[in-house]
């Protein structure tokens, strides 16, 4: 059974993820689709390429993720079929598909293939990509949707900086929970620090980490902890709190917001 995914910005309340999901479900009944999430910040391209980043690679090969952020078609952002890592990835270029992976794409399309009756799609989640993820979901090939293409639109993602013995990564995401996740992963830290003693920065010079824990209830409740997610990076976390009414915890009671730097000051001695 073909499994298609499903990451938007439309919210919990929209009709507009229902619509998708019936039109897919017309053309090929079979389909399995799953939802990622659709709660990504308005517009946000960049948060929708971290969420699906993070989850795609637990899909079977074969899976068609559908990328329903920034999805008008513009010559600034074509609409993109992409081949990555086993994967098929549908949805406008506004930079996205070249944060999903540091891998290479295997193939890019257009969508010019598709003879789609549609001059200007008010809702080309509907009209364009469940048109390519139903043809693909049929076994179909993905030069009959449109012709091989080169390129994909260049980004300019979050890098990691090395300031003597700092590094120095950024707020990447933060979660319901509040949880701020950050681009530091385990193997930069481990290799940059190299056992050395360390201090996570964190707002102030008065909020500070000084260990990386295995799990969240190494710390006392509500205390500030830090660990390695499942994806290998740096999460900052409260034990068991949260603010109601806020998508609060570490972001809320410690200040820290996407974007904002987070520095990890090793010791400058002490190698091991």
């Amino acid at each position: 059974m073909p499994i298609v995914t499903l990451t938007s910005d439309f919210g919990l309340d929209s009709h507009y993820t229902a619509v998708i999901k019936g039109a897919l479900q017309k053309r090929v009944e079979e389909t399995h689709i799953v939802d990622i999430s659709h709660r990504v910040r308005k517009f946000d391209a960049v948060e929708a390429a971290f969420i699906l980043r993070s989850v795609y690679h637990e899909f079977p090969d074969g899976s068609i993720h559908l990328i329903c952020v920034r999805s008008a078609d513009t010559q600034e952002s074509p609409h993109r079929l992409v081949r990555l890592d086993g994967h098929y990835f549908i949805g406008a270029d506004t930079g996205i598909f070249r944060l999903l992976s540091e891998k290479q794409p295997d193939g890019v399309f257009d969508f010019s293939g598709l003879n789609l009756d549609v001059s200007a799609p008010t809702f080309p989640e509907r009209e364009v990509f469940v048109p390519a993820a139903a043809h693909l979901a049929r076994g179909g090939r993905e030069d009959l949707i449109g012709r091989s293409i080169g390129e994909l639109k260049e980004a300019q993602p979050r890098r990691l900086s090395f300031e003597d013995d700092t590094l120095v990564g950024h707020v990447v995401y933060i979660d319901d929970y509040g949880n701020v996740i950050t681009n530091i992963s385990r193997t930069a830290f481990e290799e940059f620090g190299r056992g050395r003693p360390f201090e996570i920065q964190l707002r102030t010079s008065r909020m500070s980490i000084r260990k990386v824990s295995e799990h969240y209830g190494d710390v006392e409740v509500g205390k500030e902890v830090a660990v390695f997610n499942f994806a290998g990076l740096l999460e900052i976390a409260m034990n068991n709190h949260s603010v109601p009414g806020d998508r609060g915890g570490a972001d809320a009671l410690l200040g820290l917001k996407r974007d904002q730097v987070v520095r990890i000051q090793f010791d400058s001695g002490n190698l091991l």
